[in-house]
């Protein structure tokens, strides 16, 4: 019961903690675009760099996230029991 509730409470940081992440970065990237160059002129390809490793890193939490509730709900037998497949060589003596 105690591995099950540290789970819950780690999955729950988690899934709290990466809109957090992706706020900061999301305003981060923004000031840092209003602050450009004096001139006016952006480097479009560290922008789009950067845009990339950002939406990598998302894609690879969300994937973690994904594992972890697919865990958690075999855990917490949220999902019906695999059924066994019968065998036809086992025979059953009343």
């Amino acid at each position: 019961m105690v591995v099950i509730f540290a789970f819950v409470i780690i999955l729950l940081v988690v899934v709290f903690s990466i809109p957090a992440i992706a706020t900061a970065v999301s305003r981060n990237v923004v000031q840092n675009l209003d602050r450009g160059p004096a001139s006016g002129s952006i480097d479009q390809g560290m922008v789009e760099g950067r845009l990339t490793r950002i939406e990598e890193a998302i894609d690879a939490m969300s994937l973690q996230i994904e594992r972890l509730s697919e865990h958690q709900r075999i855990l917490l037998g949220s999902e019906p029991p695999q059924l066994e497949e019968p065998n036809p060589q086992r025979t059953e003596t009343q």
